[in-house]
């Protein structure tokens, strides 16, 4: 009985320690994973998101293409590492696309202050004419978390699309 009741109780810490949550920005019609729930505070509206935990911190923008420059727009690469730049951050490394259905581009970027990795990610939705700008703060977690959390990045108008196709 001693074993199985270990057993029961091994499983229940993994699965909490390996918990999932969903958040959501309504305005911004998106999701995301993370570890734990992370709070907005009220912090967000159509075009802006700021949440965080004591693990990770987010900041979104969304821009319009009419509000964008053509650099940006043209070099999603360059977009991704120069708002490294702009942010005063030491560019660390030039990463890769991490969604297939959109145009994606991040860079790694490093806060000499606070001694911390942040993400810098840029995604364009041609569909929509519209620009995510993500800042991602690893504070209590790695890079390679990060990029899931990233990865992890569903947008809520095609994730609907999905289910009318299913039920039809």
């Amino acid at each position: 009985m001693k074993a199985f009741l270990t057993i029961v109780l091994l499983i229940a810490f993994q699965m909490t320690s390996n918990a999932q949550h969903t958040n959501v920005w309504k305005d911004g019609k998106l999701s995301f994973i993370t570890k734990e729930k992370v709070d907005s505070e009220g912090d967000e509206d159509e075009t802006d998101y700021d949440a965080g935990n004591d693990a990770v911190g987010i900041n979104m923008e969304i821009i319009n293409y009419d509000d964008e420059l053509k650099r940006y727009l043209n070099d999603i690469k360059y977009s991704s590492s120069q708002g490294c730049l702009d942010m005063n951050l030491e560019l660390k490394k030039v990463g890769t696309s991490f969604l297939n259905k959109h145009k994606s581009f991040y860079s790694v970027c490093y806060d000499k202050e606070y001694n911390e990795t942040i993400i810098n990610a840029v995604i364009q939705r041609d569909d929509t004419k519209k620009i995510y700008d993500i800042a991602l703060y690893c504070y209590d977690i790695t890079l390679e978390e990060g990029l899931e959390v990233l990865k992890s990045i569903t947008f809520l108008d095609e994730s609907m699309r999905k289910s009318k196709k299913k039920r039809n």
